[in-house]
């Protein structure tokens, strides 16, 4: 099936459009905060202002009290909500797989300072709240010691609504990593939220050759694919196919050395295509073995030769001069390999 670019990118745009953007929800909590500016001039409520709320404490920032977060509603339908913590599932298609522990460090001590600056995405399902997207920030609360989170919910997501809110949450943030893709689409795939990979392409508007050589990361050995992990983001798409191809040919050993370079930043996808063509132009030179050589003569005559190769390889080669020594030897030769008249 043909992927038009102006198709992948219409739904890619409709993808991204479905989450609100970090601006966006700064304005959510600014109208939950300030919900009838008509209504705030007759009615003289203290509400904090939002780089107030944004500042507050975790303990005032993460309670219903302080800004009457559970009467606001968007147009959309999406409430805004403290959830407990323990009611909050992980999203089993997020778009990240991968999370670093000094950032969620770093986090939650921007949260233990300045409070949960952003609220996460969810949806409810069978009673239980699935981030959509937030999980760096569930992590750091979690740290913290906290029992809530300040959630958008939305109601009645799909499981590729899950991927694709995600998918542009951490997008806007910082760019996904071919490991972290190959991670999700292989999910996605599995549990039959996508068919095939032409309809990933689709949906994230890359291309479908793009797709295919995210997804054969996921050929190389665990050791390397652990050595990836430690800093994904070092990993260039290009580099890594390149990678899958040096290891099939140099092995695990050398491909978790390979990756362990491209980690340091001391080898690019070149220098891992001219290592493979090497190692590659030695194994073929291996294989042209040196055949031995012995020539068959018969009344003193040389009527022909034999060779062998170290490989099991046998060849005779010999020339008679009356047909009836020709057939005498070659049933000679079909009754010692007994092969079938």
């Amino acid at each position: 099936m043909a992927i038009s670019k102006k198709n992948m990118g219409a739904k890619a745009e409709k993808a991204a459009q479905q989450a609100p953007s970090f601006v966006d929800r700064l304005s959510i909590v600014e109208k939950a905060i300030h919900p009838n500016q008509d209504e705030t001039k007759t009615r003289p409520v203290e509400r904090p202002q939002v780089h107030e709320f944004l500042a507050a404490p975790p303990s005032q920032v993460l309670s219903k009290s302080t800004v009457g977060l559970e009467e606001f509603v968007t147009s959309s339908g999406a409430r805004v909500l403290e959830v407990p913590i323990n009611l909050i599932d992980l999203n089993p298609f997020n778009a990240r797989q991968i999370y670093k522990p000094e950032r969620v460090a770093e986090l939650a001590k921007s949260i233990a300072a300045n409070g949960q600056e952003i609220p996460g995405i969810a949806t409810l399902k069978k009673g239980r709240y699935v981030l959509v997207a937030g999980h760096y920030r569930l992590r750091a609360i979690k740290q913290l010691g906290l029992e809530k989170m300040l959630v958008l919910v939305h109601n009645d997501l799909s499981d590729r609504d899950l991927y694709a809110m995600s998918y542009r949450e951490n997008a806007e943030r910082e760019s996904q990593t071919t490991l972290d893709n190959a991670m999700s689409w292989r999910t996605l795939l599995d549990q039959a939220v996508y068919k095939n990979e032409t309809e990933i392409a689709e949906a994230t508007g890359m291309s479908l050759p793009n797709i295919n050589k995210t997804m054969a990361v996921l050929k190389l050995s665990k050791e390397t694919l652990d050595v990836i992990q430690q800093e994904p983001s070092n990993f260039a798409l290009s580099a890594l196919y390149e990678l899958v191809q040096y290891e099939a040919v140099a092995g695990v050993a050398s491909g978790v050395k390979m990756a362990k370079l491209i980690l340091e930043g001391e080898v690019g996808r070149a220098d891992i295509n001219e290592a493979r063509a090497k190692l590659q132009e030695g194994k073929e030179r291996k294989r042209k073995e040196t055949s031995r050589q012995y020539s068959v003569q018969a009344s003193g005559k040389k009527i022909g030769k034999l060779k062998e190769w170290d490989s099991g390889k046998v060849a005779l080669e010999l020339i008679f001069d009356e047909p009836e020594k020709r057939i005498q030897f070659v049933n000679m030769l079909k009754e010692q390999l007994k092969i079938a008249q």
